[in-house]
């Protein structure tokens, strides 16, 4: 089966070209300025063709809460954002910490994912972490869904695990003694209100997190990546380390740390509560001018789906967690089309570092030989994100209202059209990544 995608404008070397993408049993064959034949032609009309988005932390919390989400929901949200490709956490129900639960989520993702996919292991057993073919361990330094949370001891023993096995540990670094310390007060004080979140989560407790990993790293010589970095001083200190860590550590950000403030929960209520929290808006600035300099290495969702009706419970019982796998790739799209970050940043971001720094093979890139996980772009057109256009089974997202310039048009994985203009292949189905190693 081929496919040709004529007519596509390309981002080559800070380049924008127009050219012919061949498409040949699931890789890219040729990239030309002829028309070789093909089975199957899409007109381009002179759109952006780019690669497909590689997110690489999402809750689609199958197996054991299907009733919030699901790989059949999550996914269609995934392929309708222009994401090819996504890394599950270990925070289901059963927790990832064996090989067998490894293998019941594969097989789950297997029959009902619509993209690509892969995952990141848990961390309780280290056995198994030594069985496990995989490239990456989830630390949860401080609690968040699912409650799990790894001792300083215990991180002492997987980074070293980690080093022996060329593992990347990511890292959820928030320090859990200061949350703790923080919701004993909060509930004393009566801080029923979503407002005190940044409070009890605060920027302390990141910042302590983020310093002891450092530390830790530093003796040990690991790879570490810290998950939705979110204040500016917390991310100070990686950058800091970065200059001497010899390319082992790395960092990413999320859309909401990026767009939203604490001024936003105000409209959002709980529909803005997450781990860790929205901060000011001079964190969001800090953000997004080292994401522009080249000193976050990825942008990532931590999509993590809840139904409405348990985002309006009270605060201190609303769980934490935003949607963003079907809004990441347009929001910032947006921003290339306001001429805010440069189209080629945006690529690395979402699409090539994920790829180099989580060892998968072959994708990222628009290259002869490489995945043909393909999104073809409209950066004219404008629309507007709703809840009720939404694809993930909880129907919401925190930038319901926003109007953008920038739409997902046609999403390619393996060389086959799975999203175009609203209408899925829903036969489709993704596969399991293949790592470097």
């Amino acid at each position: 089966m081929s496919l040709l995608i004529k007519n596509a404008k390309i981002q080559e070397k800070n380049k924008t070209l127009i050219k012919n993408v061949l498409c040949r049993n699931g890789k890219i064959y040729s990239i030309t300025n002829s028309f070789p034949k093909s089975d199957k032609t899409i007109d381009a009309k002179g759109k952006l063709l780019l690669s497909g988005g590689i997110d690489v932390h999402v809750h689609f919390r199958e197996p054991g809460m299907k009733y919030k989400a699901e790989w059949k929901t999550e996914s269609k949200a995934a392929a309708a954002g222009g994401i090819t490709t996504v890394f599950d956490m270990p925070n289901t129900l059963p927790p990832t910490f064996t090989v067998k639960e490894l293998n019941k989520k594969k097989n789950i993702a297997e029959k009902n994912s619509l993209v690509n996919f892969g995952f990141h292991f848990g961390t309780e057993k280290l056995n198994e972490i030594k069985k496990a073919k995989i490239n990456s361990v989830k630390i949860f330094m401080g609690k968040s869904t699912g409650n799990l949370v790894t001792e300083n001891k215990k991180i002492k023993e997987i980074f070293k695990l980690a080093k022996q096995k060329n593992l990347v540990c990511v890292l959820h670094a928030e320090d859990e003694k200061i949350i703790e310390e923080n919701i004993k007060k909060a509930k004393e004080k009566k801080w029923n209100n979503v407002k005190f979140h940044n409070k009890i989560r605060n920027e302390k407790a990141e910042i302590k997190a983020i310093k002891n990993a450092l530390s830790l790293q530093k003796k040990i010589g690991n790879k570490i990546h810290f998950a939705h970095v979110s204040t500016a001083k917390g991310l100070k200190e990686i950058i800091k380390s970065k200059k001497t860590g010899k390319g082992k550590i790395t960092c990413e950000v999320c859309p909401h740390h990026l767009f939203l403030n604490e001024k936003d929960l105000k409209r959002l209520g709980n529909f803005g509560k997450m781990n860790p929290p929205l901060r000011t808006k001079k964190d969001n600035e800090f953000l997004w001018k080292s994401l522009i300099q080249g000193k976050v290495d990825i942008v990532s969702t931590d999509h993590a789906p809840h139904l409405k009706k348990e985002k309006q419970k009270k605060f201190f019982d609303a769980p934490s967690g935003v949607t963003g796998v079907e809004t990441v790739y347009p929001l910032l799209l947006n921003k290339v089309a306001e001429k805010k970050i440069k189209l080629e940043k945006v690529i690395e971001v979402l699409c090539e570092n994920p790829a180099r720094i989580f060892g998968i093979k072959n994708k990222g890139k628009i290259k002869k030989g490489f995945d043909a996980d393909l999104v073809l772009v409209d950066l004219n057109k404008k629309w507007t994100i709703r809840n009720k256009e939404m694809h993930s089974k909880c129907k919401w997202t925190p930038f319901n209202g926003k109007k953008i310039s920038g739409k997902i048009e046609t999403t390619i994985i393996g060389g086959k059209i799975v999203f175009n203009k609203t209408k899925f292949h829903n036969k489709f189905k993704g596969k399991k990544i293949i790592l470097t190693k």
